[in-house]
């Protein structure tokens, strides 16, 4: 259900505050009885590696996709 809901594609860089509202707002729609981690992204078949995004003059903890199972 979820996994055919997210769209990210190789080399996609999201930070961890964007992946977690995501990945929330897909729980609260089925239901799901959990807390969203960026870390749970792995569970929906995507392979990703820690990063740094720049957003103005900040940079942020983020991820970017290598590639999905």
């Amino acid at each position: 259900m979820i996994k055919n809901e997210l769209h990210y594609q190789t080399g996609d860089r999201v930070t961890n505050k964007e992946l977690k509202a995501t990945l929330q707002s897909l729980y609260d729609k089925y239901q799901i009885k959990e807390k969203a981690k960026a870390t749970h992204i792995a569970n929906f078949g995507y392979l990703t590696k820690k990063c740094k995004i720049r957003i103005g003059d900040k940079r942020v903890d983020g991820v970017e996709f290598i590639s999905q199972k």
